[in-house]
């Protein structure tokens, strides 16, 4: 009986879950190039970049809330051009001591320093990420603190055991809408490194 209504009713099913995922795939995301990759772990160089950052305090959870909102507001058209901007992947936070966190946006490729609509909201700042090389473990699930933390003590662990140099704190970047299912989130902890 359940395998019956599964199978008259995959199309459904299927086009549910892409709903569910928030249709990552299609967003767009930097372009880097894996240098190297050792299961879950990759080096990689992203070609250039810009990102929409802004200052938001708190527990981690909170200031990405907050923090979201903020840039949310400016990709809607809260910018001297009152343009709306695409949704990119990924959202990144980095800690910047004091339970104070810095919350990003990739901007789409189609803008750089000379085009990007300028924010109304001063707090929000547009930043060049040039020949920034990562390296970075990818894992499923909640992108809850047990989560990133147990993630980023196994990258920590293969940075040391490589002898890598690398520049702190973490970057923490999220993929997916929170109404993903958790086995289907693509979350990723990174470390800037050092040459």
């Amino acid at each position: 009986m359940i395998l019956n209504y599964f199978f008259k009713n995959i199309g459904k099913i299927f086009f549910s879950l892409l709903i569910l995922t928030g249709f990552t795939m299609a967003n767009e995301q930097p372009d880097y190039t894996v240098i190297k990759k050792d299961n879950e772990f990759e080096i990689r160089q992203y070609s250039n970049f810009l990102t929409a950052t802004v200052e938001a305090e708190g527990e981690r959870d909170e200031a990405i809330g907050k923090g979201f909102r903020i840039l949310f507001k400016y990709i809607s058209g809260e910018n001297k051009n009152k343009e709306s901007i695409s949704m990119t992947v990924p959202v990144m936070q980095k800690s910047s001591g004091n339970n104070q966190w810095m919350i990003s946006f990739v901007v789409p490729k189609k803008f750089n320093l000379q085009n990007v609509p300028q924010p109304d909201n001063q707090s929000v700042k547009i930043k060049n990420n040039p020949d920034l090389k990562v390296i970075a473990i990818t894992f499923s699930g909640l992108f809850s603190d047990a989560n990133i933390k147990e993630n980023e003590a196994k990258l920590r662990n293969y940075i040391k055991e490589k002898g890598l140099k690398i520049e702190e704190p973490a970057i923490y970047a999220g993929y997916n809408a929170p109404w993903t299912l958790w086995f289907l989130k693509r979350n990723e902890v990174l470390f800037k490194l050092i040459s």
